[in-house]
């Protein structure tokens, strides 16, 4: 653990260094991992334990890591109610919404409709933030938007998910709302970083945060059971995806730090790509590699680009 801690503070010192936008595309990297983790403990645990269980192992990594390397920041009080803003809007409600929307319209639709952020993510940066959206970057999010939604679309007389059916339009707009609550967060992490520039003490805020709330939404859930419903192989399999995902976490606020929202979004959307690819690699449950994965694929990148070069 004490390696780990080193690595990852020499890890952080080095970030500061870094284009914000190649700062987002390693999050998006890693975020990808995190997610292949992710999916492989859901086999083993409900979706609500693995929320309280991820946020519970990211706050405790985040607070050594803070221990370690931000301990002279200042505590202000404005600056922890825009950080638990982020865990409420962001790590528990809209996480929550997400779970629930995988439920009701199934995970395929879930991640279509997730793409939204990318437009929401956009009318914050530049009637909020007052960011400028040039043209360069108006085609790379288009791009990505559009790349992303062939990536995950299934069509739906070849390919459903178990149990999947059917369901009202009024669904649809579950991951959509949650989508614009997470844009509101990106808001929060600017003015909370301005307050109180931590990553990591921001991160254990958050997440401290959401977890106290999911904790207590649970006996109020219809999860299949309750706070019960966990195994040691599950939280274990969250353990090593908090990791990947805590250098995620880092890696995006810093990047939000020094970087705009309307350039650092869009890139970090590209975590669909990977997790894609890894997917294919390692879980061996995605579909194969076809023309439109591929086109899918090529417009992520292009767009990627389009925004790196149009800032």
């Amino acid at each position: 653990m004490a390696s780990l801690l080193a690595s990852l503070f020499y890890g952080v010192v080095l970030l500061k260094s870094l284009d914000p936008n190649l700062l987002s595309f390693i999050a998006a990297f890693f975020v990808a991992i995190s997610q292949v983790f992710y999916r492989k403990a859901l086999i083993h645990i409900g979706p609500g334990i693995a929320a309280i269980a991820m946020n519970a192992l990211t706050a405790m990594l985040a607070i050594m890591l803070y221990i370690a390397w931000d301990e002279r920041v200042s505590w202000r009080m404005e600056g922890v109610m825009w950080y638990m803003l982020i865990g409420l809007f962001g790590s528990s409600v809209g996480r929550y919404m997400i779970f629930g929307s995988m439920r009701l319209i199934g995970l395929a639709r879930t991640q279509i409709m997730v793409q939204s952020i990318l437009v929401w993510s956009a009318l914050v940066g530049v009637f909020i933030l007052g960011e400028r959206f040039s043209a360069g970057v108006a085609v790379g999010t288009f791009a990505i938007m559009i790349g992303a939604v062939l990536l995950v679309y299934k069509r739906e007389s070849s390919r459903r998910e178990p149990g999947e059916k059917d369901v009202a339009l009024v669904y649809f707009l579950v991951p959509v709302i949650a989508s614009f609550l997470f844009s509101l967060t990106f808001v929060f992490r600017k003015y909370a970083i301005l307050v109180m520039p931590s990553e990591s003490l921001g991160i254990a805020i958050s997440t401290t945060t959401a977890m106290s709330l999911l904790l207590l939404a649970m006996p109020f859930t219809k999860e299949e059971g309750g706070m019960k419903g966990w195994s040691l192989r599950g939280v274990v399999t969250i353990a090593c995806g908090v990791v990947a995902n805590t250098i995620a976490a880092l890696c995006f606020w810093t990047a939000f730090r020094e970087g705009e929202v309307v350039q650092v979004i869009p890139i970090n959307r590209l975590s669909v790509l990977w997790v894609i690819v890894f997917s294919w690699l390692f879980l061996k449950k995605q579909e194969s590699v076809t023309l439109r994965i591929v086109i899918g694929g090529v417009l992520s990148v292009i767009g990627a680009f389009a925004i790196a070069w149009g800032k």
